[in-house]
């Protein structure tokens, strides 16, 4: 039943994806918002209040700056305390990492950019690390050569043949979407990163996009760049490719200037 709050705060979340469904609630499911809603609860007893994310990241996959809207109808006094105590009864895959007050009609979905990587890893596996990087085990990546597909993607393009959106969900979506920028590099860690820049993305959009042009890098006759051209403009046959989510990390999301007040945080 919808309701009218008088208070709202944003909190930006980390967390480790690998045992998560996602972070939508689901029945009987361990997801990032149930676990979130349930530490609020200990907090604030039987208060109302709606937590809303900013993205709806899939299953495995994770977030070092996930934004979530928290309203309610009361005040909280002490910003820093309950940031503490939230964080005491979080599990140690999610972390609340600020927390700050917002205009009551403040928007958590209308963003200025979110920025999401993802890593690949192809050299040796890491039996630490390997929650995090999609393990490549088809040679050394030559990153330029797989620059020259994903640049194929930047722009504005109809995306739903990269997504995981059915055909009939597609009046619902707006699937012409624009990706402003896609950086691949080499890291320190000789780890490959490869970094969305856009204000939304559609269902597995980044995943099917990278399976695509890793496919295209292997000169896999299904993800040649005049089928990938093709699929771009929304016709033809869905790509058949995704990579895991585990490889994919919801980096950072960003407001228009002025749109959040003092930001609370523990030391």
């Amino acid at each position: 039943m919808w309701r009218e709050f008088t208070q709202a705060y944003l909190l930006s979340l980390s967390y480790d994806g690998s045992g998560f469904k996602g972070w939508v609630k689901q029945p009987s499911t361990r997801t990032v918002q149930q676990i979130l809603e349930d530490a609020i609860k200990h907090l604030i007893k039987k208060v109302p209040f709606k937590v809303l994310g900013a993205s709806k990241t899939d299953r495995g996959v994770h977030a070092l700056d996930q934004k979530v809207l928290l309203q309610l109808d009361f005040e909280i006094s002490n910003l820093t305390s309950f940031l503490h105590g939230l964080n005491k009864k979080l599990p140690p895959d999610v972390r609340v990492n600020t927390i700050q007050r917002v205009a009551n009609d403040f928007n958590v979905r209308q963003v200025v950019q979110k920025t999401y990587c993802y890593t690949i890893n192809d050299h040796q596996f890491d039996i630490f690390r390997q929650r995090y990087e999609l393990h490549w085990t088809k040679g050394l990546i030559d990153v330029d050569k797989l620059k020259k597909w994903l640049t194929l993607f930047v722009g504005n393009h109809d995306y739903f043949c990269f997504s995981g959106l059915k055909n009939a969900e597609r009046s619902s979506f707006q699937t012409i979407r624009s990706i402003e920028s896609i950086t691949a590099i080499r890291d320190q860690d000789n780890r490959i990163k490869i970094y969305f820049q856009a204000k939304g993305f559609i269902r597995y959009q980044i995943r099917m996009i990278v399976g695509a042009c890793l496919q295209a890098y292997l000169n896999n006759p299904r993800s040649h760049e005049a089928l990938i051209k093709l699929r771009l403009t929304g016709e033809g046959d869905k790509s058949p490719f995704i990579v895991d989510g585990k490889g994919l990390c919801l980096v950072g999301i960003t407001y228009q200037q002025g749109s959040e007040k003092q930001t609370y945080k523990e030391d």
